[in-house]
């Protein structure tokens, strides 16, 4: 691995062969070009040094694949980098532990704080919609139970010996597992919506794709797969996050294009 430190002697050199002096450019690209040549340096390898990748945890509660990927890639969109998930093993098989943004090392940083910010925000307005949410399936499923015949009546009590407290307890969970998920689905897909396209460049988009060709060559790239048929409360769910997504979030961008404010504020 070639040291950093040459690198940059090369990239400063380089820079200065653009000079408007004639004999000072003249001198700074002989000079990179013999550095270039003791080290077995190319002009892409010197390019390839401006690429890098830098990772973020993902947080527990969204270690869902199309919540987590999704996220992943509003902030890629954003910001005109890369992205790929590392998982770890745990007891109940293998889950995400933290997403990885690949591209200029100027953007990463910003890529990645950004992600961590999004994701808390994800988790806040899920934490809201829940606290709704619950009691209106406990009022749901109490009316539910109500209307149950006798047969069934007998089968609830005998599988959860007698109460009906647990039962109604799982039942809501259950739906509400996964009703937050659809409405969180519908927050992120209007949040991407809102985001603004990075104008990568041919050579970045060059670059990226060499970098992850050298350091990831059996790197895939997951798909989610279609999304399972919506029941009625999912769809409302889903509806109601893409409305409060348009309604609540708002993102602006800094002056001049800066890649490090692409991406600056959520607002609730």
């Amino acid at each position: 691995m070639t040291d950093p430190r040459i690198l940059e002697r090369i990239k400063k050199l380089l820079a200065l062969s653009q000079s408007p002096n004639p004999n000072e450019a003249a001198v700074a690209l002989q000079r990179a070009q013999k550095l270039m040549q003791e080290h077995s340096l190319s002009s892409t390898d010197i390019s390839l040094s401006e690429i890098n990748e830098k990772g973020e945890k993902v947080l527990p509660a969204l270690r869902d694949r199309i919540l987590y990927f999704a996220l992943a890639d509003i902030v890629s969109k954003a910001f005109g980098v890369s992205n790929y998930v590392r998982r770890k093993h745990t007891l109940n098989g293998y889950v995400a532990s933290e997403i990885y943004f690949i591209g200029p090392n100027s953007r990463l940083d910003s890529a990645c704080y950004t992600f961590t910010i999004l994701s808390r925000q994800a988790l806040n307005v899920k934490k809201e919609f829940s606290k709704n949410e619950r009691q209106r399936l406990k009022t749901q499923k109490i009316h539910e139970i109500s209307n149950l015949n006798i047969m069934q009546m007998i089968e609830i009590e005998t599988r959860y010996n007698g109460d009906f407290e647990a039962y109604l307890k799982k039942e809501v969970e259950r739906e509400l597992r996964k009703n937050s998920k659809a409405y969180l689905s519908g927050w992120i897909r209007k949040v991407s919506e809102k985001v603004n396209e990075f104008a990568l460049s041919d050579e970045e988009s060059h670059l990226i794709d060499l970098y992850i060709d050298k350091n990831h060559p059996d790197m895939t790239t997951m798909r989610t797969g279609r999304r399972a048929a919506y029941t009625e409360d999912q769809r409302k769910a889903y509806s109601n996050g893409v409305r409060d997504a348009e309604k609540n979030v708002q993102l602006y961008h800094g002056i001049n294009g800066q890649a490090s404010e692409r991406l600056g504020f959520f607002k609730d």
